[in-house]
């Protein structure tokens, strides 16, 4: 490969940082699309033609990243045409930030424990590609009844509930019924679950919850659970992530509201 001069090389280094951020963008016209294929024509003219592995690799990641942007376009066009779920949209930024464990300085945050900030979106990696749109996060601490064998359900707040998780609902889902979700851990295991009301006023989790608290040891007051519910983008449905970190308390303590300037 020929040796690029300063200029070339921070055009090449513009381009391929270019390149890695479109990836992670839902874009919202067809001149993005374009910026991105211009883009990628530009690191591929910088390969040698000799090294054809490299090359083939290279233009089928291009080439997938292209076909990912417009399927993003697409989605996020039709997102937008709903109102309702407007405010709720992923952006590609805050996938970044999850995915490094960081938090968007710009948001406000709900409602939790001591100086305890998650992040926007769940840090699972693999489910990243599957957020369509998803919940602010909220934490509770968990209750003796939560963890008891015959109880067998994570009980959330009313409050919680309604602000973070009902906006994502559509029509036809009915919470005294019943709703059929997919509850992930960190490590991205899956726990089928149902979403519901007991006696119009407690919002649970119920069903798989008994074996997540098995397998995760679950103990009253000293663990704390985060939860985000967002939409699978491939399938339509509702599934939630479960975060967990154990504090050294042994008493019922009160979250407090943490805003980010």
């Amino acid at each position: 490969m020929a040796r690029l001069t300063n200029e070339e090389d921070d055009d090449m280094m513009k381009a391929v940082f270019n390149l890695c951020h479109m990836k992670h963008v839902l874009v919202d016209s067809t001149k993005d699309i374009q910026i991105l294929e211009d883009t990628n024509r530009k690191c591929l003219s910088q390969i040698s033609t000799k090294d054809k592995r490299k090359t083939l690799l290279i233009k089928e990641q291009g080439d997938e990243c292209i076909v990912n942007v417009a399927q993003g376009l697409h989605r996020n066009q039709r997102l937008q045409q709903d109102p309702k779920r407007k405010a709720l949209q992923v952006t590609g930024q805050e996938a970044i930030y999850a995915g490094q464990g960081l938090t968007n300085s710009n948001v406000c945050q709900g409602l939790f424990y001591g100086n305890y900030a998650p992040p926007n979106l769940p840090p699972v990696p693999r489910l990243r590609q599957f957020i369509e749109i998803c919940s602010q996060p909220f934490e509770k601490q968990l209750t003796f009844s939560d963890v008891k064998d015959d109880q067998s359900r994570l009980a959330m707040s009313k409050e919680d509930v309604q602000k973070r998780l009902m906006p994502l609902l559509n029509e036809n889902e009915d919470l005294r019924r019943g709703i059929q979700v997919t509850t992930y851990d960190l490590d991205g295991k899956e726990y089928p679950m149902v979403f519901k009301i007991w006696v119009e006023k407690i919002h649970v989790l119920t069903e798989g919850w008994k074996a997540f608290c098995h397998d995760h040891k679950l103990v009253e007051k000293q663990d704390f659970v985060t939860v985000w519910m967002f939409r699978n983008a491939a399938t339509g449905s509702l599934c939630f992530v479960i975060d967990l970190r154990r504090l050294p308390v042994l008493e019922t303590i009160k979250r407090r509201r943490t805003r980010r300037n």
